[in-house]
């Protein structure tokens, strides 16, 4: 089974791209997800994060307080470092069942969508590394149309994380999405047939 690693920076259309191959019948472990299921209410992750952080980071209904978690890791590495351990151990768990499971099922390819891959040293554990990549300037426009971000929030986000440059150095496959969404569909698709050769076909059929 080939593992793919598909990663790129905040609106650079990853979750697109995603998308797309959930639609061609590829597995598809979404890191963010999970992260956020680690540490739900009543969970084994908010307890360890709440012995870690303390009871003032949830809120009333017990749930994880998330801008006040995002504010105190912001200035604080140590207290950064705590959580990333605790939710990295749960995920990285989660994601080994999902390998196990796409072998056990005999899918000829699956794919762990994790927007960290390389920081996290994630691109040692997949076969390639699929890189979804747009400008700076097209992510700073991207993100703000989507979200409503501020600019200088949105360039904060995008400098706290591995260059675009840095990253390509790692990819196997890079994906340019600064064009038309139906140049990088069809790009996404030629590496998908390429990976499942005569089973593409049949894939096609049954979606």
């Amino acid at each position: 089974m080939v593992v793919i690693g598909l990663t790129g920076g905040i609106a650079s259309g990853k979750s697109t791209v995603s998308a797309e191959l959930r639609r061609l019948g590829l597995p598809v472990f979404d890191a963010d997800e999970v992260s956020r299921q680690a540490v739900a209410a009543g969970s084994e992750g908010l307890r360890l994060v709440r012995q870690a952080l303390g009871d003032g980071y949830l809120t009333e209904a017990g749930e994880l307080d998330r801008e006040k978690v995002a504010a105190l890791v912001f200035n604080d590495k140590e207290a950064l470092k705590k959580l990333e351990t605790i939710i990295h151990q749960i995920v990285l768990q989660e994601a080994e069942l999902f390998l196990a499971t796409c072998r056990q099922q005999n899918y000829p390819a699956a794919v762990l969508d994790v927007p960290l891959l390389i920081e996290c040293g994630w691109h040692k554990k997949v076969d390639v590394v699929w890189l979804v990549a747009v400008s700076v300037q097209e992510q700073i426009k991207r993100a703000m149309l989507r979200s409503g971000m501020a600019e200088a929030d949105v360039r904060n986000r995008i400098a706290a994380q591995m260059s675009l440059e840095a990253k390509k150095q790692y990819a196997g496959v890079i994906f340019d999405n600064s064009g038309e969404l139906q140049d990088t569909l069809e790009a996404v698709r030629r590496e998908v047939k390429r990976i499942l050769g005569e089973d593409f076909g049949r894939q096609e059929k049954k979606n």
